[in-house]
């Protein structure tokens, strides 16, 4: 099992990599939009689509290393308030639920890639995009997500370190040590 968190555990830092790289790139598109426009009079009209298409990347790329520090959005107003038995159990069905959602995202994910790929579908914006493209982030990033979920919940079932609260700083990451 340690090889396996290893392996995932490096995808996902992959993944939050090319996550940032997306964003960095974001950011330098829009400036470059910002000056085209106020200052040169020049609006360049497919700016926004390419940065829709980064954003969804950055968010699907990046959700693996986030659920693996503990960083996604987490609602504690009863679970703090449960034992260490709850609290165990209440992780577990999470990482469960975010399994089962991950495997139905890759799964309808890669049906959507393949069917605009089969249609040659395009982007109705300036660039034209063959839509596949920006869109098999959603399968790649669930998978990975999928795969982070199934590790913490087999290390926490096992007795391992539990998924870590919302607090990074509170418990270690969820890999093996």
């Amino acid at each position: 099992m340690k090889a396996v968190d290893r392996i995932v555990g490096a995808l996902a830092a992959l993944g939050v990599a090319l996550a940032a790289v997306a964003l960095i790139a974001s950011m330098f598109l829009i400036a470059y939009s910002v000056v085209m426009r106020y200052f040169l009079n020049t609006p360049v009209t497919w700016v926004d689509e390419l940065v829709g298409y980064l954003l969804v990347a950055s968010v699907m790329l990046a959700a693996a290393d986030a659920l693996r520090e503990g960083e996604h959005i987490a609602v504690d107003i009863v679970t703090e308030r449960l034992g260490d038995r709850g609290k165990r159990i209440t992780a577990l069905g999470g990482l469960l639920a975010v399994a089962l959602a991950a495997g139905l995202l890759t799964v309808e994910g890669a049906d959507m890639v393949a069917f605009s790929r089969m249609v040659g579908l395009l982007s109705n914006g300036t660039l034209a995009v063959p839509m596949w493209i920006p869109q098999i982030a959603v399968p790649v990033g669930a998978a990975l997500m999928g795969a982070t979920a199934v590790v913490a919940f087999v290390v926490a079932l096992r007795g391992g370190a539990a998924p870590p609260p919302t607090d990074p700083t509170a418990h270690p990451p969820v890999g093996i040590d």
